[in-house]
């Protein structure tokens, strides 16, 4: 009886620390997923930025421009 306790509980010990690396791989692929995913939309934030930036730049050499016209 006793060496099947023994048996039991190490089976036990042996599953239980191979759950928690298995817990960290899968968190760890989903991060790697998580980047991969964001990263065009972080790209498109940037991108969109860009292109307020120079039609604001665009628009005050044109207003700059006109004021000198007058």
């Amino acid at each position: 009886m006793n060496r099947i306790a023994f048996l039991l509980l190490s089976i036990a010990a042996i599953t239980c620390s191979g759950c928690d690396s298995k817990s960290d791989t899968v968190s760890q692929g989903r991060e790697a997923v998580k980047g991969v995913v964001t990263q065009p939309f972080n790209a498109l934030d940037s991108a969109k930025d860009s292109l307020k930036q120079s039609e604001d730049k665009a628009k005050a050499a044109l207003e700059q421009a006109d004021k000198e016209a007058q």
